[in-house]
């Protein structure tokens, strides 16, 4: 049974010489490709060849700016082509790109980038409110628009090996603080080039159709790997999205219809609610392959799209310490046409090329079929460890028994995933061990966002958990301790200049204590329940005219509010609003 677990389930490596970088690879499809589209955005398009031209010149910018192996650059961008300009030119300099989003609180930013020690930051900020947050003694600021793209256009001399650094991701900490995770060229190659091949099927996506990418997740989030990085390696096109084509269902539905989009990646919640709009609905059939991930996929949403399309729908999962995506479950066409599926958990698949999965129990001994453990990750794809944090990166990162590469011992990343195997050698995810959460596919450490309460002046003490409503949909509530009365609304204020916006809880409510059970650990069920009360609302002044009235009855119909509650001044994002609501907004007004 151990022989099994260990070495059937994982029959899956690929060897290839260990020589590869991100960057090279690119600029050899470039070539191949040269006349291709490459990236298109707002409806300007740039070549492969052109691509490779802008990111060379930059990389020399950056390269007599002393950029060399290893440094971390921060790529400071709203959505733009700039942004994979800047990421391929910052590799071919020898550096590692680092991406922030311009709407993070200014703290936030300032931390990351002291983090990483930048000696220059490449920005494209067109919103001049996010300007004052880019204000930075010590660290040149250099516009990504202003660049002269005809300049220098060869290419630049590579002073990379494998192992160095491509890029770095900033995930939640449980300290307070964000933590750097850093991906090697090796890594990232890897992913790029060999995760379409696994399960003894030489490419799960074919070639000779794999085309037009959608481009549409956060840059600060690692599905941006899947939906930019792995297409433009594949020599296919990436269609990438504006904001507002994010957050609207009929404007993304004209997007894909346009540019005959086949390939996407997302995570559940988001695409459920860009299915409430009919065109978006209608446009989804013409889409080939999508990759879910970041968060559980349901039997619901499998037979939506196998009953209205012909689309190949993918389960992935992976943290970003394990570069992006570990596993793969690909549904056969009429998976949804066996009705005891719904009452089977829907697996996260097997482990992709190159990569391994231990389940293990408290003794780091893998546990047999059906029984559960924690989720252990080897292989090829397991990052270099955290960034200024050693101590962590040990804890984390821990020697790997069962394999080695180049007949080295490796390391495997601890997930804090439960899960067990399969008698077909699928994994099923259980949860997570400690309190770590998933809100729209993006990591949190419910941690971070307590330590980050309870240094606000006036709070004794909080937790912070995540609640479910009737829709499947996770929010984030926060209970504090004060000796005096502390508006909520303050609080969620006092957060905003903190944290990102996917961060701050929807509600905000005042207990004594807090209540625990007989061995002293915190007892959820025992926290009193929310009210409309204890929801941050504006003043209420009654809606004037039918737009008004119209919107104040989709807020109540979407939040579960009382429409009498809701008033022309009630603000969208302390209603408990996000950019998936945003969604069902945009396309319940259509409707009307």
């Amino acid at each position: 049974m151990k022989e099994k677990i260990l070495n059937t389930f994982n029959n899956n490596i690929y060897e290839y010489e260990h020589n590869k970088l991100y960057h090279s690879e690119f600029s050899r499809i470039a070539k191949e490709n040269e006349n291709k589209t490459a990236i298109i955005f707002n409806n300007n398009k740039i070549s492969f060849k052109k691509l490779d031209e802008m990111s060379n010149s930059l990389a020399h910018y950056l390269r007599s700016n002393n950029i060399g192996r290893n440094d971390i650059v921060p790529v400071v961008s709203e959505r733009s082509s700039y942004f994979i300009v800047a990421c391929l030119a910052i590799m071919k300099a020898g550096g590692a790109f680092l991406p922030i989003d311009p709407e993070f609180p200014k703290d936030r930013i300032e931390y990351m980038i002291n983090e990483a020690k930048s000696k220059i930051i490449l920005s494209y900020v067109v919103n001049k409110q996010n300007e004052h947050k880019l204000i930075f003694e010590n660290t040149i600021r250099y516009s990504l628009e202003k660049h002269d793209y005809q300049k220098n256009t060869q290419e630049i001399n590579n002073i990379n090996n494998y192992e160095d650094l491509s890029y770095a991701l900033f995930t939640s900490g449980t300290t307070g603080k964000p933590k750097g995770t850093l991906i090697t060229h090796d890594n990232l190659v890897n992913y790029c080039l060999y995760c379409q091949t696994y399960c003894n099927e030489k490419d799960i996506y074919s070639d000779n159709e794999f085309d037009n990418a959608l481009a549409f997740s956060k840059f600060t989030f690692d599905m941006s790997i899947a939906d930019i990085f792995y297409p433009l390696l594949r020599g296919a096109t990436v269609i990438l999205c504006n904001e507002d084509e994010f957050n609207d269902s009929k404007l993304l539905s004209n997007l894909i219809n346009k540019y005959d989009i086949r390939y996407l990646v997302t995570v559940p919640s988001r695409l459920n609610n860009y299915l409430i709009n009919e065109e978006f609905a209608k446009a989804i059939k013409n889409i080939r392959w999508i990759l879910f991930g970041g968060e559980q996929l349901d039997f619901k949403t499998i037979k939506y799209i196998q009953e209205n399309g012909n689309t190949k729908i993918f389960n992935g999962y992976g943290p970003t310490e394990a570069t992006a995506c570990c596993t793969i479950k690909k549904f056969d066409d009429e998976f949804y046409k066996n009705d005891k599926k719904e009452d089977k958990q829907i697996t996260i698949g097997r482990p992709i090329c190159n990569c391994k999965i231990y389940i293990l129990d408290k003794n780091m001994k893998p546990v047999p079929i059906g029984i559960e453990g924690e989720i252990f990750i080897g292989g090829y794809g397991v990052c270099k460890g955290y960034l200024n944090r050693e101590e962590l990166t040990n804890e984390k990162f821990v020697d790997c028994p069962f394999f080695k590469i180049n007949n080295s011992p490796s390391k495997m990343y601890r997930t804090g995933d439960l899960g067990k195997w399969n008698e077909d050698g699928e994994i099923i995810y259980l949860g997570r061990i400690d309190f770590q959460v998933k809100i729209r596919g993006q990591r949190i450490e419910l941690s971070e966002i307590n330590n980050t309460v309870i240094e606000m002046n006036g709070i004794n003490n909080s937790i912070v958990i995540d609640k479910q409503n009737e829709n499947g949909e996770k929010y984030l509530v926060c209970y504090y301790i004060s000796d005096d009365e502390i508006n909520g609304k303050l609080i969620r204020n006092y957060l905003k200049d903190k944290l990102p916006i996917y961060m701050i809880p929807s509600y905000f409510k005042r207990i004594v204590s807090l209540p625990v059970t007989n061995n002293g650990k915190l007892d959820r069920r025992a926290l009193p329940e929310l009210n409309n009360e204890d929801l941050i609302k504006e003043k209420y002044i009654s809606p004037e005219t039918e737009i008004e009235k119209l919107i104040c009855k989709l807020y109540s119909l979407i939040f579960n509010i009382d429409v009498n509650e809701i008033g022309k001044m009630s603000d969208f994002y302390e209603l408990g609003g996000d950019s998936l609501n945003a969604i069902r907004v945009s396309s319940k007004i259509e409707k009307e």
